[in-house]
């Protein structure tokens, strides 16, 4: 089981580390209030509006997590060239993360609305263009990418998929090589779309679904054990860890293989932002030298943090020690 020492030891770690992470950003947006009656134009609810609220998602909530641990973080993404662009630049800045952005003329800034009355979800509203770079835009985000790496040289690089249109095959590819030649950290949380270019990455985490969607199958969790074991080889995948939503992860390496469930019964308020944190703790865990259940420890309790909170929440690594 985690414990305060251990937690300690990663946030130690963490202030040493250097971190990139590269991926699809965008913003979440709320629209809270209350439901008391039914619209006489229409058999739909009618929401008193109470208060709106704005958050970086995506990747940049990624980068929110690590930077909560500690470490030197920088985003790179794709964004419109729009407001909404400045409001997550913004976002980021309030935390002291560096960003560059590749603003497009031609698509807008990710943004996804969610409506909500006492905590349940009415509606998601979702704006963006889902086209992948491609020609001289590809070419250009490349060559960045690949010279910020080596100026820069990170230790660790969270690649965050979302299939909104960043990471192409090419650019995975690119990122990846000259990640292995400085010796850096990957970790990846996948999507379908790209699930099988992540060869050779420290960490890969897809959710039980996603895995199930690669593997063209439904999944139980007994399947995991064999499945794991043929992409750990097939793609020269250090460590694989499978999230099962309310019933913790599935965790395998070179080593072992390990079904953590999690330590603690909570009510799910939203499970929104959870892969988020727990990337970026098995991540930092594996990094700060903790062994494989340890680190699956660790991230199962803080995607149980940010569950029991509403919306996209980034961890408070110091309300955690109080839930060991």
């Amino acid at each position: 089981m985690i414990t305060s020492q251990d937690i300690e030891r990663v946030q130690e770690k963490a202030k040493r580390i250097k971190a990139l992470v590269i991926g699809d950003a965008m913003l979440d947006r709320y629209i809270y209030g209350t439901v008391d009656r039914i619209s006489p134009e229409a058999p739909v609810p009618v929401l008193s509006h109470q208060r709106t609220e704005i958050k970086a998602g995506g990747s940049a909530n990624v980068a929110l997590n690590l930077a909560a641990w500690g470490c030197q973080t920088t985003l790179i993404g794709l964004t419109g060239n729009d407001t909404n662009a400045d409001k997550l630049a913004s976002l980021l800045e309030e935390n002291q993360i560096r960003h560059h952005f590749f603003r497009s003329e031609l698509r807008p800034t990710t943004i996804k609305t969610r409506v909500l009355a006492s905590s349940h979800h009415l509606l998601r509203i979702d704006e963006e263009s889902v086209e992948y770079l491609s020609g001289a835009e590809e070419s250009l985000a490349i060559d960045h990418l690949l010279s910020y790496i080596h100026k820069e040289t990170p230790d660790l690089i969270v690649l965050e998929d979302y299939n909104k249109g960043f990471l192409t095959e090419k650019i995975i590819s690119a990122v990846i090589g000259r990640a292995h030649e400085l010796g850096v950290f990957l970790a990846v949380d996948p999507k379908d779309k790209n699930f099988f270019q992540y060869q050779g990455v420290s960490l890969f985490k897809p959710n039980l679904r996603e895995a199930g969607q690669a593997a063209h199958r439904h999944l139980k969790i007994e399947d995991l054990g064999e499945l794991c074991a043929d992409w750990r080889k097939t793609m020269k995948i250090n460590t694989i860890a499978v999230t099962l939503g309310g019933q913790g992860m599935y965790l395998q390496d070179e080593k072992s293989g390990t079904h953590l469930h999690p330590e603690r019964s909570i009510d799910v308020i939203d499970v929104c932002g959870a892969g988020d944190a727990v990337i970026c703790a098995l991540a930092l865990g594996m990094m700060s030298g903790l062994d494989l259940k340890l680190c699956g420890s660790l991230a199962n309790l803080t995607g149980e943090y940010v569950c029991s909170h509403s919306g996209v929440v980034t961890l408070d690594v110091a309300a955690i020690h109080d839930w060991i």
